[in-house]
């Protein structure tokens, strides 16, 4: 399971990138700094939890071992952060409408973001393990 979830997470970050890639260019004057250095944040952060998950799904050792632990202490906080924030949307989206499509696409984000904080997690504490 962990294979397959972590190659459509690279996959699916793969081809996110390739769209942001392209807004990024059509509208590179458009946009302002912020949106540019949150985009580029956002882009690593995604990055080292595709990294985290594929080295725990394929059983890899990957330098540095001391970053993985906090780092998915920090991921949790993040993806804690936006599931909030996808909860809330949902609430006031449902509230004006009952629609099922909401609750699904809320549904499959916080697994998303579950089992990309949990892959990368108990990366972590297989990195502290074989360091320690």
């Amino acid at each position: 399971m962990w294979k397959a979830f972590a190659v459509l997470y690279v996959l699916g970050l793969v081809f996110c990138l390739v769209i942001a890639a392209n807004l990024l260019l059509s509208s590179w004057g458009q946009m302002s700094l912020a949106i540019v250095i949150l985009g580029g944040v956002s882009t690593a952060i995604a990055t080292l939890a595709a990294i985290g998950l594929v080295a725990y799904a394929f059983n890899l050792q990957l330098p540095p071992f001391g970053l993985w632990r906090p780092y998915s202490w920090l991921l949790g906080i993040l993806l804690g952060g936006l599931s909030l924030i996808s909860v809330v949307q949902f609430v006031a989206r449902f509230e004006r409408s009952d629609d099922l499509t909401s609750l699904l696409w809320l549904s499959l984000s916080l697994l998303v973001n579950y089992f990309s904080w949990l892959g990368v997690w108990r990366y972590g504490r297989r990195m502290k393990a074989v360091a320690g």
